[in-house]
Formats: structure tokens, sequence, C-alpha cells
């Protein structure tokens, strides 16, 4: 398997945090050998990467993925804030949710839902919600998700909407600005 190019550190930072971080680590435990996501930077822009899962470690991985359950763009100040991080899963899961919805526009984690709720169960992601503890209950409760049934709405109404034009290049938006799909 081909590993991050040597020389770009923040890629070489993400893939540090899914295969080496204990905190990464046993929140991938949670998720199943299925499960794919596509990963783009901002500072790589028209390169697809993607998060593959072999016998329990998780690795990413220059090249597209097809059908993924998510896709997540990265900017550099946003890994660099996950990799000076430290704590549980829920402290891991709390930063980078608030990433997605933050209004910081160089310090931005991107992401589409791209799979029904029915294949984000599946593929583990509700046991890892759940494993992520009473945190990220309460992230969810400040952002309207107060339960499963909300959850679900939340997913299907998201993996109703299409592929955003900054999953096409990996850069900024045509303003410059980077945006969640997720909101």
């Amino acid at each position: 398997m081909s590993e991050p190019p040597a020389g770009d550190r923040h890629v070489e930072a993400l893939a540090r945090l899914f295969r080496e971080h204990p905190a990464w680590v046993e929140a991938a435990r949670h998720v199943s050998d299925d499960a794919r996501s596509r990963v783009l930077f901002t500072h790589r822009p028209g390169e697809r990467w993607h998060l593959s899962r072999e016998r329990g470690v998780t690795r990413l991985l220059p090249g597209d993925v097809a059908d993924p359950d998510f896709v997540f763009r990265f900017s550099p100040e946003a890994i660099d804030r996950l990799a000076g991080l430290e704590g549980s899963v829920g402290a891991f899961a709390v930063e980078l949710f608030g990433l997605i919805v933050g209004e910081d526009p160089q310090a931005r984690v991107d992401l589409r839902i791209a799979a029904p709720f029915p294949r984000l169960v599946r593929h583990g992601y509700l046991r890892l919600l759940v494993a992520s503890g009473g945190r990220v209950v309460a992230f969810g409760a400040r952002h309207g998700v107060r339960s499963l049934r909300q959850l679900r709405r939340l997913v299907e109404k998201l993996t109703k909407k299409p592929a955003e034009a900054w999953e096409d290049g990996g850069g900024g938006d045509a303003d410059g600005q980077l945006r969640s799909s997720a909101r």
C-alpha cells in the first residue's frame, strides 16, 4: 500500500492520527472494515485520497474510492488543531464536529454525508457515536440533534444533497471561502 507523500506534513499528520493516535484507533475499532471515506485537502486541490480499513488498521491512501460513506475536506489549520488535541474519542469527536460547523474559514473540515443512514449504521458509525459518550451527545443537543430520530432525519436530509463544488477540485469555493455542506 502506498503512503502519503513525503514532505507534506499535513497529509502525513492526518495519516498518522488515523493510524496511530490512541483515541482515533479506539474510535476506528467501532467502524467496520467495509467503511470508506473520500478525503480531500484544501492545500492539495485536484487530489483525491481515501480512508481504507484493513484488518482493523485505518490508512489514508492516495486515489479515489467509489461510493464513500463520507466525503471530508481538511484544511491544514484544521489538521494542526486535531493533531494538537489530546484526550478521549469523545474529545476528538467534539473537536471534529466543531471544525465542521465552525465559522473560521481557515480551520475547517468540510463534510458531505454520502451514504444512507442504514449503511452508516451497518458500518458502525452509530456505535462510534455511542462510544464517544456524553460530550458528543451534549454537542449534538446544542446543535439541535437530541434523539436518534432527529439524527436519522438529519442524515436523510443531508444525503439527498448533490456533491459539493469543492469536491471537484478540493480547493476553496469560487470566492475562496471554505464551507461545510453539513449545515
